[in-house]
């Protein structure tokens, strides 16, 4: 078993993924893995070692582990079992704990799966690490486990986590990031700060923050945007309960702001056009079709200064703009989903229609891809 090294894959699927790239935003799942494959393997040695209450001094460094690779195929991890620092901190069991941890792999994809058996309930231990991987998951994307013990691969994705997690607690944690409108700013001592935040999806947001960043940057800055990215709390019916870390907030600049409000006071004038709004012709715009338009402007306002919005006769909203020499169109559809389609304006370029949807994570990667093609 020495001479064979121990890797464990990750196969994340997606389009952010092509191209063996990882965002640095999903790098926390490995630690969290490993904490989720230690919290079996411990399982593990106690079945083995019956007699014994605990694991031994040294257990939890026995069981490091390195990204030695990311192939393609998407992107795939490569996470190696460091055999030394079994040998280091646990002599003499190196082999055993080998054994144990492709014992505990293969319960976490039995958890995954949803075998019973010899999968034990989850524990706080456990809820804490799932809380963890796969976090930063979008719609469309999920990782790819294989079984080693058979051809068969499981998957954990963003459902799949929320039903693992909230069968066993109320709560789920997950990524939420876009910009909202900063309402509440509080300051209690030198310790604890917070602002609140108005968000579409979730009303008002208490954001827990540094007190020197709420006075130098969030105060006197009331009704600004500000852009965040966080670790959210949600129930089983994904309804908000807290924000549980942050990762990134900061009120958006001025330009970018008042480029925003535009957009958006465009898109208050279009909900107001009665059915017949177009000489007579002209379909109510829908709520779906303003929902989307406002989602993607919260996910992309670095280009709202370039986009012209209009209505469409179907119900939906037009967002055109120029970029790069070409002349795109993002159209909202009445019923919410997105189609995307643009001309070169001095060629013979033709983007086809693409459609999603929704404002989803396949479109955005389209549209960012579009963007950055002539950069």
């Amino acid at each position: 078993m020495a001479d064979e090294p121990k890797i464990f894959s990750l196969h994340y699927k997606g389009s952010r993924f092509r191209n063996a790239r990882l965002p640095v935003d999903v790098l926390s799942d490995f630690p969290a893995f490993r904490d989720l494959l230690v919290s079996y393997a411990k399982d593990e040695w106690r079945r083995r070692h019956a007699d014994r209450q605990r694991v031994p001094k040294g257990f939890d460094k026995s069981l490091a582990f390195d990204l030695v690779e990311i192939k393609d195929g998407s992107a795939i991890p490569q996470l190696e079992w460091n055999r030394s620092s079994a040998q280091v901190n646990l002599p003499g069991f190196a082999d055993e704990i080998e054994e144990i941890v492709e014992a505990a792999y293969g319960d976490v994809v039995a958890l995954i799966e949803g075998q019973t058996g010899r999968v034990s309930a989850l524990s706080s231990e456990k809820v804490r690490a799932l809380n963890r991987f796969g976090a930063g998951l979008r719609e469309n994307e999920k990782i790819e486990l294989p079984d080693r013990a058979s051809s068969k691969v499981v998957y954990l994705d963003a459902f799949r986590r929320k039903q693992l997690i909230t069968g066993a607690r109320e709560t789920y944690q997950t990524r939420f990031e876009g910009i909202g409108e900063l309402v509440g700013t509080s300051v209690r001592n030198d310790y604890e700060g917070s602002i609140t935040v108005r968000t579409f999806e979730y009303g008002d947001i208490t954001v827990p923050a540094d007190p020197s960043q709420v006075r130098e940057e969030f105060d006197g800055n009331l009704q600004h945007d500000v852009q965040f990215e966080l670790l959210v709390e949600l129930d089983s019916q994904d309804q908000f309960r807290r924000v549980a870390d942050v990762f990134d907030i900061g009120v958006v600049d001025d330009e970018l702001g008042a480029a925003l409000t535009i957009c958006r006071n465009r898109l208050e004038e279009i909900r107001s056009l009665d059915a017949g709004w177009n000489d007579g012709t002209g379909a109510e715009i829908t709520d779906h079709a303003l929902a989307a338009a406002e989602a993607f402007l919260a996910k992309r306002p670095a280009y709202c200064s370039a986009f012209r919005i209009f209505p469409t006769d179907s119900g939906g909203v037009l967002v055109d703009f120029e970029h790069a020499g070409w002349d795109y169109s993002v159209e909202l559809t009445r019923l919410g989903g997105v189609e995307m389609y643009g001309v070169e304006i001095d060629g013979n370029g033709e983007l086809e229609p693409i459609g999603f949807g929704g404002v989803t994570e396949d479109f955005l990667a389209i549209f960012d891809g579009r963007m950055s093609l002539h950069e």
